[in-house]
């Protein structure tokens, strides 16, 4: 009986395989690697929430809606969309945020270096892995009329399967350590089939204990030493309040703004436009009076070292769709480039190209193609 493993590797043909390769210049079989790696590891995610009802209930709301109609055009998912237009990749992306939060760069670098690729591809590998995936689960629910804990049973029966497939080191990244090292004979007892041990060790506790009070019986009690009141602790220093300014009416004020907000939550949906930012014609180097812009998002990262922004490239219509793509991602990391050189972690940034997606403005005037050829920036943690 094929398991759902099965079933997610029975769409990835070489020829989606090759395709891969070519496009983020890798081996074939790093691209495999990794395929192969985030599909238990989301599995894995999906298994270790069992018990929360409320996780899965929403990752079952979001497997249950996903159009597995995907399934048919798999090669649409390589580096394309906007996770801004119900994309599919933004709701692979929501069962990854839900599943596993603040870990998904540690698996991203986790994956990366058992598949000897770059962070970057497994980065965007995620974008066809988790759609294909929730694809398969979608129609599986489908199929079989599985409800949440229909789901949950039928991942469970797969344990074995999917725990050993998932690459070495992951399951102490995702908190799966308990789950990885019980075996097929298990009972459900912490100490599996050792309970032969526990009468010895009670013995050996019993025989400590009455050594220990032949021992020290007629023992002359120690003096009682009082100790002296502890000191009292200073009264805690009051944080310093913010000291970063930036200009009214601004991109750059609204992000800081947004990263002070404590009440506002992180929507991946929301990004602050900089058509400030300007590049040569055709090219990705950044123009030196742009700097003054990157500048005051580098000072919001500076002053927060725990926000982590996703770097958007676009361009307007003119020019060859294809081109126009490789242009805005390339313009993406070029910006990203710039922080990391600053000093901010490269953990802290990523960069993706969306080309003509996502206009804010019609392609009809000068002006307003000017405001389309820009670079964005979303927070993904604060």
């Amino acid at each position: 009986m094929s398991t759902l493993l099965d079933s997610f590797k029975s769409y990835v043909t070489p020829e989606l395989i090759g395709q891969a390769a070519a496009q983020y210049g890798e081996t074939e079989s790093g691209i495999t690697k990794v395929i192969h790696g985030v599909a238990p590891t989301i599995l894995a995610g999906l298994l270790g929430k069992a018990q929360n009802s409320g996780v899965m209930n929403a990752a079952f709301n979001q497997i249950s809606k996903f159009d597995s109609g995907i399934l048919g055009n798999l090669a649409s998912l390589f580096n394309t969309g906007n996770l801004a237009q119900n994309d599919p990749k933004d709701a692979s992306g929501q069962l990854l945020g839900l599943l596993f939060g603040a870990k998904v760069p540690a698996i991203t670098n986790s994956i990366s270096a058992f598949a000897g690729v770059k962070s970057a591809t497994t980065s965007s590998l995620l974008g066809f892995v988790g759609p294909l995936l929730m694809g398969v689960l979608s129609k599986k629910i489908s199929t079989d009329g599985l409800n949440v804990a229909g789901l949950s049973n039928l991942i469970a029966s797969e344990r074995n399967s999917i725990l050993g497939t998932l690459p070495s080191g992951l399951s102490s990244i995702i908190g799966l350590s308990n789950l990885s090292g019980s075996t097929s004979g298990d009972t459900g007892s912490p100490a599996g089939g050792m309970r032969w041990l526990w009468p010895l060790l009670l013995l050996l506790a019993l025989g400590g204990g009455i050594m220990y009070y032949l021992k020290n019986c007629t023992a002359v009690p120690a003096p009682v030493v009082v100790a002296p009141p502890p000191a009292p602790k200073p009264a805690p220093v009051p944080a310093p309040a913010p000291k970063l300014t930036l200009p009214a009416g601004t991109q750059e004020a609204a992000l800081l703004a947004f990263v002070r907000d404590t009440a506002a939550h992180i929507d991946k949906a929301k990004w602050f436009d900089f058509p400030e930012i300007m590049f040569d014609v055709a090219k990705s180097e950044i123009k030196p009076e742009s700097e003054a812009k990157l500048n005051a998002v580098l000072s919001v990262l500076k002053e927060y070292p725990a926000v982590k922004l996703k770097v958007g490239g676009y361009t307007d219509t003119d020019g060859n769709d294809k081109a126009n793509l490789k242009l805005s991602d390339e313009r993406a990391k070029a910006c990203q480039a710039w922080l990391i050189a600053k000093g901010v972690a490269a953990e802290r940034l990523e960069a993706e190209g969306y080309g003509e997606g996502n206009p804010v403005a019609p392609n009809d005037t000068p002006e307003n193609k000017a405001k389309n050829r820009r670079i964005s920036f979303s927070v993904r943690a604060k």
